[in-house]
């Protein structure tokens, strides 16, 4: 009698349980809890005044940030209910946290902990005396470190006494108005149209013009950490190298006249990219452009093993006149070197570009361009006057050829350097790295081999292989490009029945899946793209329910299993009956999928 008594308590608690989780509502978990503050004890009428919303988000969740760092996530916004004679302004988001998660490949800009979020609010002259109810939602997404939690919004209201302007008003809440950073006019650009390297641009700007130009004096030394500004060096000891005979003020004047050259092409580059609103990072977003950049990149390698020379050409410097050639041959090389080096800067100058284009400081943008191509060239300022000297160093012999070689092997890690973020989002990455090295090698063995020794006949051959390889090469790299992974054939939820769904009675395996859902995509990426995944789910009817704004009958699917994140992945065998040992909420890798698989098989 008693174990009867504790089963039908156990069953009464697992029905309010159930009952619990259904009303709660998908996504309404508890994840966070919202409060108000106001800056002052009571308001008057025309008085402007702030509003702190304070969020603690709960362990293990974190929202994301006000600006997402991917398009599909869901921003976090805290939205007032509009009011007669009331005006709300800018409101002010704290700096987000870059957290890594498995889920993604990339940093994802995100709010953890404890948040506080201003508002700036004022009332009008005729608001009536009384009490004030200030009524908002905060809109968030929620995600843990295994999956994402559908949008949802937590209200929050405040109340205030409006009283007469003759009654005193005090401040409170000092401790968190400290804070509140300072409000801009609103006249001024809002920060959420400026990117995050335009933001840290435009905090250097806004603390001065000396200070700006150290600091990008500062940024262009940095530039010679990156990797791809490893073929300038040895093309300076090459050039100044060998100029021989000259004394050392000569060889400082040349070196001046070489870094002059190469600020002027980046302060030409960034007027001209501030005044048409482009920027070089896009150019790195096509990977045909990337390719160009290795080959130019590899080309120089090929000359570091000899292949040829880099020299300035003999027209160009015969045209220029030879009592010229010094001071303006450098000049000359320092804006081709300049011009070289540009593409590589990108990463630090964006956004300064694209500052110089949505605030129009066009001259002060160019000056900093020219400073930072100052404080590139610095280096190689020393660099070019040191290697005037080298002719008076003994005659080593191989030494310098070994110093050529090794930045020939530091220019191919460059254009690795560069190729690997691209072949990361390529389904046949070898396919594109053979076609890559057929482009290389049509270019070197077709056209950049200058040894001696080669008859003429076999110049025009090698040129006709060389071609036949290079297009090779483009039709491979362009194939791997656009290849596609294998695909699973999903059907797609769209209000029928379980058994309208289910082929052929299959086992099935529905994928609850979402827009803003970042593992969902990772499943997408990297699980569902996997040959053994894919040959395998020919066995199943595999079903995927978008539950991005779901409608009454994606709803009531949904309630069906229970679905409270994504992803979640159910599992039914062929009669319809979930394993329910095999459900899995978030990122799940091929190994382990393809494991349930199998088990689901044998259950049949």
């Amino acid at each position: 009698m008693l174990l009867k008594h504790k089963i039908i308590v156990s069953l009464l608690l697992l029905t309010v349980l159930s009952t619990s989780l259904f009303a709660q509502g998908f996504g309404e978990m508890d994840i966070l809890d919202v409060d108000s503050r106001a800056s002052v004890d009571k308001v008057q009428p025309g008085m402007l005044f702030n509003v702190a919303v304070i969020v603690n988000i709960h362990k293990p969740f974190h929202i994301n940030a006000h600006i997402p760092s991917e398009e599909y996530l869901i921003p976090t916004e805290v939205q007032f209910t509009p009011q007669q004679n009331i005006s709300f302004g800018k409101t002010i988001y704290p700096d987000p946290a870059m957290l890594t998660f498995p889920f993604s490949d990339e940093p994802l800009a995100v709010y953890e902990h404890k948040i506080i979020i201003f508002t700036e609010i004022q009332l009008s002259d005729q608001h009536p005396l009384g009490m004030l109810e200030l009524a908002g939602v905060l809109n968030y997404q929620a995600c843990n470190e295994e999956n994402c939690f559908a949008p949802s919004q937590q209200p929050f209201t405040l109340k205030l006494d409006v009283v007469d302007s003759n009654e005193p008003v005090n401040q409170i809440n000092e401790d968190i108005f400290s804070q509140m950073p300072s409000v801009q006019p609103a006249s001024e650009s809002s920060d959420a149209s400026f990117t995050s390297d335009e933001l840290r641009a435009k905090q250097v700007l806004e603390k001065g013009l000396p200070y700006a130009l150290i600091a990008f004096f500062v940024f262009g030394l940095a530039l010679n950490l990156t990797p791809c500004v490893y073929p300038v060096i040895p093309l300076t000891v090459g050039y100044f190298g060998g100029q021989s005979g000259k004394s050392k003020g000569s060889a400082f004047m040349m070196a001046l006249a070489y870094v002059i050259g190469i600020a002027v092409v980046f302060a030409l580059l960034g007027l001209i990219s501030g005044l048409a609103g482009k920027q070089w990072g896009f150019l790195f977003q096509n990977t045909w452009f990337v390719i160009a950049i290795a080959m130019v990149i590899l080309a120089m390698a090929a000359s570091m093993f000899g292949a040829f020379e880099i020299t300035v050409p003999a027209w160009l410097m015969g045209s220029l006149g030879k009592s010229r050639e010094g001071n303006v041959g450098a000049l000359v090389m320092g804006l081709t070197v300049g011009v070289v080096i540009a593409p590589c800067a990108a990463g630090i100058i964006i956004g300064l570009v694209g500052l110089v284009a949505k605030l129009g400081i066009v001259a002060k943008g160019t000056l900093l361009f020219f400073v930072m191509g100052l404080g590139l060239g610095l280096p190689y300022l020393i660099l070019a006057t040191f290697s005037g000297l080298l002719s008076k160093i003994p005659q080593s012999g191989m030494w310098m050829v070994w110093v050529r070689k090794f930045f020939g092997i530091l220019l191919i890690g460059v254009a690795i350097y560069f190729l690997l973020p691209q072949a990361k989002h390529i389904y046949n990455q070898q396919g594109f790295f053979f076609g890559v090295l057929a482009l290389f090698g049509g270019l070197l063995l077709g056209f950049l081999d200058h040894s001696s020794g080669y008859t003429r006949n076999f110049k025009i051959g090698r040129a006709i292989f060389g071609i036949l390889l290079m297009l090779w090469g483009i039709v491979m790299t362009n194939g791997a490009i656009h290849s596609e992974p294998p695909a699973i054939r999903w059907v797609h939820y769209d209000g029928q029945s379980l058994a309208e769904l289910q082929s052929n009675k299959t086992p099935v395996i529905i994928d609850f899946y979402a827009d803003w859902c970042a593992p969902c995509k990772q499943m997408d990426r990297e699980t569902f793209v996997d040959d053994v995944i894919v040959e395998k789910a020919k066995s199943f009817t595999m079903i995927k329910v978008d539950c991005t704004s779901p409608d009454k009958n994606t709803r009531t699917f949904m309630q069906t299993f229970n679905i409270t994140g994504m992803p979640t992945f159910v599992f039914l065998t062929s009669a319809g009956n979930e394993l329910s040992e095999l459900r899995e909420i978030g990122y799940v890798d091929a190994p382990k999928f393809q494991q349930k698989m199998e088990t689901l098989l044998a259950a049949e």
